[in-house]
């Protein structure tokens, strides 16, 4: 296999500066098509998935459950999300509507409950950027990890 068509099957998965870093290496490459022959069967993440799962989900207000990021293996972020952006707007909507009676109280409840919605779409949109990105390195580190532990052996 030619390097040129690796390089073509893998450029939307990686960045077009880590394109040309990942070019540059395999130049520099003695047994360039024993790794070829090898790194085709590396498993890459399409990052376009989890950016279009997080797309639906947010336009169905269920940008919350932060579908992108335990797509893309990011269980901690992804579990922070989840109850960081749900948890809080839960208990403030259901305490605001239980303190009918004392409407000050029920108020600020509600004012809480917008504050930590705001913060949870926030936190998805900025998401929809760093997922996408994050995955795109991702692929490229275990492409030159893989490179540099073949070279070794």
């Amino acid at each position: 296999m030619d390097d040129n068509v690796f390089l073509l099957n893998i450029q939307d998965k990686i960045n077009q500066e880590d394109l040309f870093n990942i070019r540059m290496k395999f130049e520099q490459l003695q047994n360039k098509k024993e790794i070829l022959s090898n790194l085709v069967f590396l498993k890459l993440q399409d990052p376009i998935k989890p950016l279009i799962a997080s797309i639906i989900s947010g336009c169905l207000c269920l940008g919350f459950l932060a579908l992108d990021r335990f797509m893309m293996k990011d269980y901690i972020l992804g579990s922070l999300r989840l109850v960081l952006s749900l948890f809080p707007c839960i208990l403030f909507l259901i305490l605001g509507t239980n303190y009918e009676q004392d409407t000050d109280l029920s108020e600020i409840f509600f004012v809480f409950f917008c504050i930590f919605l705001i913060c949870g779409i926030i936190w998805w949109g900025v998401d929809l950027f760093l997922v996408y990105k994050k995955i795109k390195k991702e692929n490229y580190n275990k492409i030159m990890e893989f490179i540099f532990n073949y070279q070794k052996i």
